[in-house]
């Protein structure tokens, strides 16, 4: 039978519905075993790490940067696990893009590089901001909110998705002929 590089690669990806399932269980050990998961805290936890490398003292005299650990803990190293298992199973998978430009960016925007790349370190930046300033990330307030049956984590998560679905149909609508 020969099949599809298409449909050999869906055989190789876990159903999403098992996968949620299995990362659910996962979020819920990790909470009630840990605590609350936030993943945006590492920026913060690194900045200090590379201030203190630096000879800086600012990671002791900030208020705000003396309440983040001063060495690797649990929570570095999901985040570390995230990047390290989202390129392992991309290899696994052979889903591994090495594109700098993906096609849907193309065929709405073009294929400037600089481009691309601005508007993703806007897009970070900005996500970023907003999650220090809202006091923790998606990971914290969705993740970990709904693991503890927070009504803030169910609300802020219909929030996520009651401004994220129309701002991606907005960006990547059909352009008009």
């Amino acid at each position: 039978m020969d099949l599809s590089n298409e449909q050999a690669l869906s055989r190789k990806r876990l159903n999403w519905v098992a996968g949620g399932i299995l990362l659910g269980l996962l979020n819920t050990f990790a909470v009630a075993t840990y605590g609350a998961l936030g993943a945006s805290r590492n920026y913060v936890v690194v900045d200090g790490f590379i201030a203190r490398l630096l000879g800086s003292d600012i990671s002791t005299a900030n208020s705000y940067l003396s309440q983040m650990p001063s060495q690797a803990d649990w929570l570095l190293m999901v985040g570390l696990g995230m990047i390290v298992g989202g390129f392992l199973a991309a290899l696994a998978t052979g889903t591994l893009n090495m594109r700098s430009v993906p096609r849907l960016w193309i065929s709405r925007f073009g294929d400037s590089k600089p481009k691309r790349f601005a508007s993703a370190f806007a897009g970070g930046f900005l996500l970023l901001l907003g999650a220090r300033v809202a006091g923790g990330c998606t990971s914290g307030h969705v993740l970990s909110g709904v693991a503890q049956l927070s009504i803030a984590g169910f609300l802020f998560g219909a929030a996520i998705f009651a401004s994220g679905i129309p701002t991606a149909k907005l960006l990547y609508r059909k352009k008009e002929s």
